[in-house]
């Protein structure tokens, strides 16, 4: 197996890519990416959740 750290991908499972081949494009990517979608609520929220979280550990390493 492959290692993968894109944790998006659909084929990345505990760090590994679950197929047996890939092609890797001009800049080095994966070319059988594939992205699920969320919906746009769920991500809104995620990202909220992580810009406190980010601006939170920001505001105490200022301290």
């Amino acid at each position: 197996m492959m290692k993968c750290d894109n944790y998006l991908c659909i084929y990345q499972s505990n760090e590994e890519c679950l197929l047996n081949e890939i092609r890797i494009d001009a800049l080095g990517m994966c070319t059988e990416c594939i992205y699920p979608d969320f919906n746009e609520e769920i991500l809104n929220e995620a990202k909220l959740k992580l810009l406190n979280k980010y601006e939170k550990d920001r505001e105490e390493d200022i301290d």
